[in-house]
């Protein structure tokens, strides 16, 4: 954390009406973005859209992005914002907003979008007190083949994206809200692990790893990468040791006692077979390529590849939190 800020020059707020909570809760959240001073709202659900809004809004360093949506709107917004600066982009209030929010709640977000923009505007009017602002590392995934850049806060190939896949076809659809849709479709991942480690290798997903000083290529179960301190259901699946911001893990088919070791990689532990073994790699890092991988994922959003992707932590964003004590004080 550091110092409280001063009152934000400009605001925009984006705002996605087809994000799962938004949806349900559009007329009120309609009414309080139009309470917020000094303020542009749009309304923006896809990524160019969401980029369209940044261009609009022009904001500065001394400015202030609101983001009510979930994970895919603020991955969106965050690359929109970091693709016209990373030197002047504004602070950043995202909004647990969508069906799944794993990166608002893990930067500290407690209240629901209603709460936080009424504490906004208790703040804005000199009625609260100052939030506090968290210096995050941002992934930054620039493809071989694409002259931009992707900026998020979690990335992932493998069974991943099977999980994905699954609670967009079979979850969503359903209508399940709150995190229980999110938390089905983790665990047909965790499913999916087994299965295809039984498997033959051709349901894996090969990829090259550069790690460091190594090398590593593999029909891979799952790769992921992240700054998220916790991801969803408060797993922790990363156990390097490293100082760096980035956690990488990746499991490898036919993974020895896969089975016996889940809680243990869950919690951010290794066990014997896992310190034994180089199917299981974690480590904290600043930079890593992966070679070979035609899909990955970015905060829940797919995207396509046909060459290297190169991953760093070099990137930072300002994200300001309100005090839900203070708040309900």
């Amino acid at each position: 954390m550091i110092d409280p800020i001063a009152l934000p020059r400009h605001i925009g707020v984006v705002l996605n009406p087809l994000s799962g909570h938004v949806r349900r809760n559009l007329k009120k959240l309609r009414r309080l973005v139009l309470q917020i001073p000094q303020s542009t709202v749009i309304e923006a659900s896809s990524p160019a859209e969401i980029a369209q809004a940044l261009d609009i809004f022009n904001l500065g360093v001394n400015d202030l992005l609101v983001v009510i949506g979930g994970d895919g709107s603020l991955q969106a917004a965050l690359t929109a914002s970091l693709r016209r600066s990373m030197e002047l982009a504004p602070f950043v209030l995202a909004l647990p907003g969508g069906t799944t929010n794993m990166s608002a709640i893990d930067l500290g977000v407690t209240m629901t979008p209603a709460s936080t923009l009424e504490a906004l505007i208790s703040w804005l009017a000199g009625d609260a007190p100052p939030p506090s602002v968290s210096i995050r590392s941002i992934l930054q995934v620039s493809d071989a083949s694409s002259t931009l850049p992707q900026f998020g806060l979690f990335f992932g190939a493998g069974a991943i994206i099977d999980g994905v896949k699954y609670f967009h076809s079979e979850v969503r659809p359903k209508g399940i809200q709150g995190n229980l849709g999110p938390a089905f479709a983790f665990m047909r991942m965790l499913l999916s692990l087994f299965r295809h480690n039984e498997q033959s290798v051709a349901s894996a997903t090969r990829a090259g790893l550069q790690l460091q000083h190594q090398y590593l290529y593999s029909p891979w179960l799952l790769i992921l990468a992240t700054t998220l301190d916790k991801l969803l259901l408060k797993s922790t699946p990363y156990w390097g040791l490293e100082r760096a911001p980035m956690h990488f893990t990746a499991i490898a088919h036919r993974a020895p006692r896969l089975l016996s070791s889940l809680p243990f990689l869950l919690r951010g532990k290794s066990n014997a077979a896992m310190q034994d073994s180089r199917a299981y790699v974690s480590q904290n890092l600043t930079h890593a390529v992966i070679d070979d991988l035609s899909e990955y994922l970015l905060d829940g959003e797919l995207f396509a590849t046909r060459s290297s992707l190169y991953l760093s932590a070099d990137v930072s964003a300002r994200f300001i939190l309100f005090d839900d004590e203070l708040h309900n004080a």
